[in-house]
């Protein structure tokens, strides 16, 4: 089996927005962003423009370096030219005169016929349709093979391969019927081995194959992994374009797949269009440095489009947060919110969508950071994806300044200029809130620790005391559970204010009751346990929850300014 092995890849993408990408041979572009930012228009548009030089909505133009020298590509044409010029290799033909037009110049055209050799694209349509039964080929025209099962059905290797890494997804073989009919089907199930005295030909083996199911009547899914997992290894174009990989897929297939195409292609160029991390994950775990992100992104003044770096993506790549979070999730949404927990994310989001308009709420998503000190690298990094990003966190946040100091600068905000009302703010809590003192502690310590009896367990009532003793020998413990309404009346409280408004400013929320279980307190519990209460209540109209719904308000207002 032979082709045309034309060499050559995408040197450039230009999109409207402004933004120019270089690109090299084997490099992987992944193309995110949220719902109707235009992906798989702009995978459309480079097609496009590499054919015909066609101007897209999102993607101005890409051009095209021919690596194969002309004189090559003319040799291989040569032996099916006929008199009248016109080359005709398979289902195509091409007037030889026109090749150093078509082949001479990166910027010019592709043209149908060396777009066809160049340029592999792979719809989610497209894929379904691909796991048909396809006609025989002729095995004397070197051209007349064009897809997978054709070749699958001349490598025995190549389909072995194939079907090994079929396997890893959905714990099937795939067979590709080896016989000479008509057409050549493929069945998914045990592979057959052949008996003694049969070969991969002989009648009775043919019908052990023909009795499993075939892969035309199976699920969209599989259908949808087999055709690019063919693409990929039985073609030899140099530029594979796939648009939602994760179609059809559950989240470790399409993670598998991701893998699969990184590797297997790694001499080719790969574009992608995803909605999924895992696709993302999937290709950065072993492919990092191939890897360049497009983030597109839709303003009310038309669409957007921010480079993400390789070198950047491989540090934040590092990080195991991200690594085994959902947290780059936030690339396929308008915008995110983060929390310190999880048990935030819930009460927020529920919140969020009971009272406010549908078609008032921007694609949020919701994440958390496990702990105020780790709300910086989220932040961080979101940023770092170009990413628009809200903190959402307790008032006690304020508490500490390293700690807040880094989760202001990581929103691009100055520490200087919040420091002194950050220090006047800190001062009237440590001096005017009411806690418990140090003597205070010890003495009530010390009645509590007379009713443990020796020998046994502490009981549950004894240990919950203690622990509201320890919470209440500490300030900000205390500030915690009432907020602003815990300072003096005058310059603390309004200090506390100036501070808070200015970190919203910046896209920092603190809670003004101090936490979120301060929004209701005719609900008890804490965390999990309260969110889970509290969200069986209406929560767009219950009057307890007016605040609440005020606080979600500013945070969904923010981030449709940002977004504007």
């Amino acid at each position: 089996m032979q082709t045309i092995d034309i060499v050559g890849y995408i040197s450039r993408i230009a999109f409207q927005s402004g933004l120019e990408l270089t690109m090299r041979q084997g490099d992987i572009l992944v193309v995110v962003g949220p719902n109707n930012a235009g992906k798989s228009r702009s995978l459309q548009n480079i097609s496009s423009s590499l054919r015909s030089r066609e101007v897209g909505v999102v993607v101005k133009e890409a051009d095209f370096v021919r690596v194969t020298p002309v004189d090559t590509v003319a040799a291989w044409m040569d032996p099916f030219r006929a008199t009248n010029g016109l080359v005709s290799l398979g289902n195509s033909a091409f007037p030889f005169h026109m090749l150093k037009t078509y082949w001479g110049d990166s910027q010019a055209q592709l043209g149908d016929f060396f777009h066809g050799r160049s340029v592999s694209e792979l719809t989610t349509r497209a894929r379904l349709a691909d796991c048909d039964p396809v006609p025989n080929y002729e095995r004397r025209d070197p051209f007349s093979a064009h897809h997978p099962f054709q070749h699958f059905h001349h490598d025995d290797q190549l389909e072995l391969k194939a079907s090994k890494l079929f396997r890893r997804a959905f714990k099937q073989d795939l067979v590709i019927h080896p016989g000479n009919s008509q057409n050549i089907p493929a069945y998914v199930g045990k592979r057959p081995k052949p008996e003694h005295g049969e070969d991969r030909r002989s009648a009775t083996y043919l019908d052990r194959i023909e009795a499993l199911d075939r892969l035309e009547d199976q699920g969209d899914g599989m259908r949808s992994f087999a055709s690019i997992l063919g693409r990929v290894l039985a073609e030899r174009r140099p530029v594979i374009v796939i648009d939602e990989p994760e179609a059809f897929l559950h989240p470790p297939q399409a993670r598998l797949l991701a893998e699969i195409i990184g590797s297997e292609a790694a001499d080719r160029q790969i574009l992608l269009a995803t909605h999924s991390s895992d696709v993302l994950q999937g290709l950065l775990a072993k492919h990092a440095e191939r890897i360049s992100v497009v983030r597109l992104t839709r303003t009310r003044n038309g669409g957007g489009a921010v480079l993400l770096a390789q070198k950047k993506l491989q540090d934040l790549w590092k990080d195991p947060i991200l690594r085994f979070s959902n947290v780059m999730d936030g690339l396929f949404h308008d915008a995110v919110i983060v929390t310190e927990a999880d048990a935030d994310c819930r009460f927020y989001e529920s919140l969020a969508a009971a009272s406010t308009k549908p078609e008032m709420i921007p694609d949020i998503h919701y994440t958390y950071s496990s702990g105020k000190d780790r709300l910086a690298v989220v932040v961080t990094a979101l940023r770092a994806l170009k990413v628009p990003v809200v903190t959402v966190a307790d008032f006690d946040l304020l508490n500490d300044e390293r700690t807040l100091s880094r989760i202001v600068e990581a929103h691009g905000g100055v520490w200087a200029k919040l420091e002194l009302d950050w220090k006047e703010v800190k001062a009237a809590v440590e001096k005017t809130a009411n806690f418990v003192g140090a003597d205070q502690f010890k003495t009530e310590m010390a009645r509590l620790t007379k009713t443990i009896k020796p020998g046994g367990a502490v009981d549950k009532a004894t240990l919950s005391k203690i622990k509201v003793l320890a919470r209440n020998a500490s300030p900000w413990d205390h500030v915690k559970q009432s907020g602003l309404a815990s300072l003096p009346n005058g310059p603390a409280t309004l200090a506390a204010k100036t501070l808070l408004d200015r970190l919203k400013a910046i896209g920092i929320f603190v809670a003004p009751v101090g936490e979120m279980e301060g929004f209701c307190r005719t609900v008890g519990g804490h965390g999990p346990r309260w969110v889970a209460e509290v969200t069986k209540k209406d929560l767009a109209a219950d009057p307890e929850l007016a605040a609440a719904r005020a606080f979600s308000s500013e945070i969904v207002a923010h981030i449709r300014k940002r977004l504007n």
